[in-house]
């Protein structure tokens, strides 16, 4: 038993010691991974360092580049903003004349056009005054006509009445004649 015991502590001890190598070399293998990755990110940052001083260079170099084409662009911007200005200038002054020559032709056009309305507007006076007159007129020679008319109606009514009534005074001396007559031969016969 002790023997069997021997044996077995023996095993364990083996065991335990494979387990302790075991881990020994993957600690040995992580630290020997550790310092490879340590030493390829060293050279990467090398290359990115190279790079970047590259790229800062090319970056410079196209930054110069790009300020001189800046500012070519901006002397050339500035050129043309000037002959846009001049032009719209010229152009302005031009409108300005011809929005005068349109302001002064309208004010002729407004005068001529006025004095045709007050030319009309006495034409039309004169037109209805000239009526007013013929209306007036018109009316006059209607009153007269009937003035004229009444009176012919009234004469040839007092003449009417007149003959009437001398017709009456003939017709009542008449009868006046017959009974006179009526009575003297009354009285001759008697």
């Amino acid at each position: 038993r002790q023997h069997e015991e021997a044996e077995t502590e023996k095993r364990f001890q083996e065991a335990e010691e494979m387990e302790k190598k075991r881990l020994e070399e993957e600690k040995r293998q992580q630290e020997e991974a550790v310092a490879e990755t340590k030493r390829e990110d060293a050279e990467e940052a090398e290359k990115q360092f190279m790079e970047e001083e590259k790229q800062q260079g090319e970056e410079a170099e196209a930054e110069k580049k790009r300020q001189e084409t800046e500012e070519t662009e901006k002397l050339r911007l500035e050129k043309e903003t000037q002959h846009q200005e001049e032009a719209v200038e010229e152009t302005q002054r031009q409108e300005a004349e011809k929005a005068e020559k349109q302001r002064l032709e309208k004010k002729k056009r407004q005068h001529e056009e006025a004095e045709v309305e007050k030319k009309r507007q006495e034409a039309e006076e004169m037109e209805k005054q000239r009526l007013e007159e013929e209306r007036h007129e018109k009316e006059e020679a209607e009153t007269k006509r009937q003035e004229v008319e009444e009176a012919e109606k009234q004469r040839m009514e007092e003449e009417r009445r007149q003959q009437e009534e001398a017709e009456a005074e003939k017709k009542r001396q008449e009868s006046e004649e017959v009974e006179k007559h009526r009575l003297e031969e009354k009285r001759q016969q008697e």
